[in-house]
């Protein structure tokens, strides 16, 4: 509800920019951050209906220790031509124009808005967009991949918007939000680009590593506190051999948003 009030009306989003620009946002962030905040655990479990199965035994010194707990279990994948899931979440694909923009959430972005540097973005020009959009509910880790050498690592400072639904159709989310992207130079996608965005409350991210090899499925990260979400660039020649899944067709460059898991397998290369 009040994130609909931030957006819905000038009013709201008036009230919104003098919230972010008097750091109550942060003020809120470290209250997370203390151990009475532990008692609003529970009420968020129940809320958002998360199973904690896989995290039985766990104590947590706060709600923020609560929002980055670790799952056990690596992730799983047999075939190397598969293309996984970094994360949980909510995905949504669309098509790069050869104009190198793209339509998302009721907004529309060039590259250039996402990648700051000009020549980066041009390499994705006719390529391919996944969005990972992470609700309160998920798993907030997030893994490679595939097997690749992240080369280089930047940080945009900017604005904390949400990213939900309302938010992206009213603001360019995804121009604006503080942001971390990285160069991956990928066994079997060619050269990619993974750009973490941050939202409400603190939109930090913490990396595994910054530089480097990963394998498929290994840990690169997590988000702290709140929304976030993961956009994953392909460039053309992998979008022309990548096979999706059969649900992912479905909702390809409709804006359509289906629930994956990390590790879940949403496409495979075609052989040469």
């Amino acid at each position: 509800m009040s994130v609909d009030i931030f957006y819905r009306t000038a009013a709201g989003r008036a009230g919104l920019k003098i919230l972010q620009n008097m750091g109550l946002f942060r003020v809120a962030a470290g209250l997370l951050h203390t151990r009475v905040s532990r008692l609003l655990i529970p009420h968020y479990i129940r809320k958002y209906k998360i199973d904690m199965r896989d995290f039985r035994g766990q104590q947590y010194a706060s709600f923020a220790d609560f929002f980055a707990r670790f799952r056990d279990g690596s992730v799983e994948h047999t075939d190397p031509g598969c293309l996984i899931s970094p994360c949980d979440g909510l995905l949504s694909v669309y098509p790069v124009t050869r104009g190198m923009n793209l339509s998302m959430k009721g907004s529309h972005y060039r590259l250039a808005d996402l990648l700051p540097e000009r020549k980066m973005a041009e390499m994705f020009r006719d390529g391919l967009c996944l969005v990972f959009r992470l609700q309160a509910s998920d798993y907030h880790h997030f893994c490679s991949f595939d097997d690749c050498f992240m080369s280089e690592a930047h940080f945009i400072q900017g604005q904390l918007h949400s990213v939900q639904p309302i938010a992206c159709e009213t603001v360019p989310v995804y121009r604006l939000n503080r942001r971390w992207w990285s160069v991956l130079e990928t066994e079997h996608f060619g050269t990619a680009v993974q750009i973490e965005v941050g939202a409400m409350l603190v939109g930090g991210v913490t990396f595994a590593k910054t530089c480097g090899s990963l394998k498929k499925g290994q840990e690169m990260g997590r988000f702290e506190l709140a929304g976030s979400t993961i956009i994953l660039l392909l460039p053309e020649e992998a979008k022309n051999r990548l096979e999706l899944s059969l649900p992912v067709r479905m909702c390809y460059g409709k804006g359509i948003e289906i629930p994956v898991k990390m590790g879940e397998i949403i496409g495979a290369l075609r052989h040469a």
